[in-house]
């Protein structure tokens, strides 16, 4: 069974206890026959005599013309009519109801619809559905931390890959400077620094800095690696030349 009829299910249940009025329930009938020749004869700005008549015939609208989609998926929630001017009082009823539905037609059908989590939500519990709609709030709530959640991660693993790639060009040149000989050339500041580097390559710049000594800022730290990479560039450069020579 779809999410929609299974709501469906639930409204028509709840529907046989609270249409006990004549009223509510011509109200009902009304929105259930909203489609057909009958509803003709209906003027839906004549039938609502009791405070619950209209809840009792948007009850009957979802029933005969409603579909909602399954919040796990998408928050949709939709009637659709055949006639455009009664989907036109449809709308109008429903604003008296702060009940704010969007209009589109689609192909040979006038479809009013809401696709706001918080709107369906006071839909349903306007219309007396309120498990459903605490349900779909539940459901929100989880797919939000989910993907709060995602972001997170994502984040996270974008900033890792991005301290790895740019441990990696400092190594590199830390190790070129080494190789060639030139790490005594360095200032002490400058050893530190890429010692730590050496041994803590998964570590942040930040993180470098906490376990200096004297504690060194991220910004200062960040700037001893750029002279440490312009050093390797300067041997870099010595040994093109000798090669051109």
């Amino acid at each position: 069974m779809s999410y929609s009829n299974k709501v469906k299910e639930l409204i028509a249940e709840k529907s046989e206890n609270k249409n006990r009025k004549k009223c509510c329930k011509a109200a009902y009938d009304c929105g259930l026959l909203i489609n057909s020749k009958t509803a003709e004869n209906f003027n839906i700005s004549n039938i609502f005599i009791c405070n619950n008549c209209k809840k009792s015939f948007f009850r009957g609208l979802f029933l005969s013309s409603g579909s909602i989609s399954d919040p796990k998926d998408a928050y949709h929630l939709e009637f659709a009519l055949s006639d455009e001017k009664t989907a036109f009082a449809i709308k109008a009823l429903a604003e008296t109801e702060n009940i704010f539905l969007k209009y589109v037609k689609r192909r040979n059908k006038h479809v009013l619809y809401l696709k706001s989590s918080e709107q369906i939500e006071d839909f349903l519990y306007y219309i007396d559905i309120p498990k459903i709609s605490f349900d779909l709030m539940e459901t929100k709530i989880l797919k939000d931390f989910r993907n709060n959640a995602n972001r997170v991660t994502n984040f996270e693993n974008a900033n890792l890959e991005k301290i790895s790639n740019a441990s990696a060009e400092q190594i590199e040149a830390i190790k070129l400077i080494i190789e060639k000989g030139k790490f005594d050339s360095l200032p002490d500041e400058l050893k530190q620094t890429a010692d730590l580097r050496l041994k803590n390559i998964e570590l942040s710049l930040q993180e470098i800095g906490e376990i200096s000594n004297p504690q060194v800022s991220k910004s200062g730290i960040k700037h001893r690696m750029q002279r440490i990479a312009e050093f390797a560039e300067e041997i870099e450069i010595e040994i093109e030349i000798e090669r051109d020579k």
